[in-house]
């Protein structure tokens, strides 16, 4: 029964991660002739690690899109797991030649850098990046990663907070918030400022707590403490019931549900599913949980 159990909150957890990121569509070339746009499928063959082909494929797209910037740390990113770091230069410097004024492309040099390691190169590059385009959220995000490196938390965290402001639905930023908090040995902070906030609760932060508690509450479930599974999974579905995250608030009542009747307590697990079809009446594993309608 354990092992009935474990598997079916392992597939639990594979449905939290499905509705907590950004799912890429495999493409499809005979599906009534749909295609992919080529940015799309650039990001597919990022996703599968083919770097080679996908770099190929945002570079034809690079003049379109508006997003640079996401274009380009993906480009960044193929090269360096390619090994090929010095290509992302030439490519990079020869861009900006002809768009001095992109800030998309200076931020892409600063993000080079920094993965190099030159954090100070870096920094200046952000700069430039960020009087170019004061809401060029990727560039003031990263500069507060390089100020991290030389333990400048202070200011990393006023640069990673101007990221935030320039793009509230970007989690990458609350992320690399809560990772300088805990750097600086201040982890509790960044739920403090969540708890402590006025009015509707910040989404981000929300998002990013969320994550954590899941972790935490998988952890738990490993060591055989359902109880603490369940305290984790409950302050999860406060926060998203908070932020407002009905999609979040789904797998976390069948999560409960799961545990609850794990922990011998069958009538409030049954509870638990009565919530999931509330919100989804077409849960099939609420559904099945239930049982037939008497």
């Amino acid at each position: 029964m354990k092992s009935y159990y474990r598997f079916i909150f392992v597939s639990v957890f594979i449905l939290l991660m499905l509705t907590s990121v950004n799912i890429v569509a495999q493409p499809h070339h005979n599906s009534g002739g749909f295609q992919l746009p080529e940015k799309a499928k650039a990001d597919v063959y990022f996703a599968q690690g083919k770097f080679k082909e996908a770099l190929e494929l945002y570079k034809s797209v690079l003049q379109d899109e508006t997003e640079r910037g996401y274009i380009f740390r993906n480009m960044v990113k193929a090269w360096d797991a390619m090994g090929a770091l010095d290509q992302a230069e030439i490519f990079l410097n020869g861009y900006r030649q002809s768009n001095e004024k992109s800030s998309a492309v200076w931020y892409a040099l600063g993000y080079l850098q920094y993965i190099k390691g030159e954090d100070l190169k870096a920094a200046e590059l952000f700069q430039r990046a960020t009087e170019l385009d004061p809401l060029n959220g990727l560039a003031w995000n990263n500069w507060a990663a390089s100020l991290v490196n030389g333990k400048h938390f202070e200011e990393a965290l006023k640069k990673v907070r101007t990221a935030i402001r320039s793009n509230a639905k970007e989690l990458m930023f609350y992320f690399n918030l809560k990772k300088i908090f805990e750097q600086m040995g201040e982890e509790q902070r960044f739920e403090e400022e969540y708890e402590n906030s006025s009015g509707i609760k910040p989404w981000g932060y929300g998002k990013v707590l969320a994550r954590s508690l899941r972790q935490k509450a998988f952890g738990d479930y490993d060591k055989g403490d359902l109880v603490g599974a369940i305290a984790s999974f409950e302050k999860m579905l406060k926060i998203y019931q908070q932020i407002d995250d009905v999609n979040g608030e789904v797998p976390a009542l069948f999560s409960l549900g799961i545990l609850y009747e794990e922990s011998g307590n069958v009538q409030k697990g049954q509870a638990f599913f009565k919530r999931v079809l509330s919100i989804n009446p077409n849960h099939i594993q609420a559904r099945e949980k239930l049982g037939p309608p008497n």
